[in-house]
């Protein structure tokens, strides 16, 4: 039987984008088997053909004015596929950050931002942002924030900065993506102390090999997404993830989780994920 599941993590972009997304993985990663080539149509029939149900695709801006036409690019891309749910960006430097997210949202129909703090050179909770965080806390809708690989980044990552954006904005739900790796302990306890985390596990389960302690990190794993079952998200950061998809998902078999606890995490928690806040087509 045909393996389900929603991918909560994906980078469908236009082809300047993809163009430069892929030529870095090509360099960053050897006997990388993606093609250099692929395009944003080809990589969501390859993962409708693995069987995804539903697709978060995650655009953000890497200059000032660059998101309005990301939007819409990514509106197109998601009425010609629907199983396709975007999420849209901000940069810090727009001339009315606000207003850019309010066309994303209710124009384009945005799920929710994605931030990338590393890639993007600035945190959502910069003080230019302010209006941003509270029209999405004041809504509920999603952020996705990369957090994690930092020594990989070469990034000193403002942890305290995250912390307070998540005491100030309470009904801002805000997905960690890569949940901090490898200080997955840090990661977790935020979602301890706070109830709008959601975690995205998204490149775990084939990164533990580059620790120093890859059991101490595996057992890790297995005891949080056990805890926050229900707040616990899987992509698979198609088409620059670590690895094919079929690589990917062996990597996630190889982790050990019963089976029971892998079917939550491949479609019963991010099935309630996609169900409140990806019906905005």
């Amino acid at each position: 039987m045909q393996r389900r599941f929603y991918d909560c993590h994906t980078h469908l972009f236009p082809t300047d984008r993809m163009d430069g997304l892929m030529r870095w993985v090509h360099r960053a990663v050897l006997h990388f088997d993606v093609p250099i080539d692929i395009t944003a149509e080809q990589a969501v029939t390859d993962l409708l053909d693995a069987g995804a149900v539903g697709l978060a695709n995650l655009l953000f801006p890497l200059s000032p004015d660059e998101a309005p036409g990301l939007h819409a690019w990514g509106r197109q891309l998601a009425d010609r596929f629907p199983e396709v749910v975007p999420f849209g960006g901000v940069h810090v430097d727009d001339q009315n950050p606000l207003g850019v997210v309010q066309e994303a949202v209710e124009v384009y129909h945005m799920a929710g931002l994605k931030f990338h703090p590393m890639v993007q050179g600035f945190y959502p909770w910069h003080p230019r942002l302010a209006a941003v965080l509270s029209y999405l806390n004041s809504r509920g809708l999603p952020m996705y924030v990369h957090t994690g690989y930092d020594k990989w980044y070469g990034f000193e990552y403002d942890r305290v900065g995250l912390e307070e954006m998540l005491d100030r904005y309470p009904e801002l739900p805000v997905v960690l993506s890569h949940v901090g790796f490898p200080d997955l302990e840090w990661g977790f306890a935020l979602a301890d102390r706070f109830p709008q985390v959601w975690l995205d596990l998204t490149n775990l389960p084939g990164s533990f090999d580059w620790s120093n302690s890859p059991s101490e990190l595996v057992n890790m794993f297995q005891t949080g997404v056990g805890l926050f079952s229900d707040r616990v998200l899987l992509g698979t950061d198609y088409p620059a993830g670590i690895g094919t998809l079929d690589e990917i998902f062996t990597q996630l078999e190889s982790i050990g989780l019963d089976d029971g606890l892998v079917e939550h995490v491949l479609m019963t928690s991010p099935e309630r994920f996609f169900t409140r806040f990806g019906n905005r087509g």
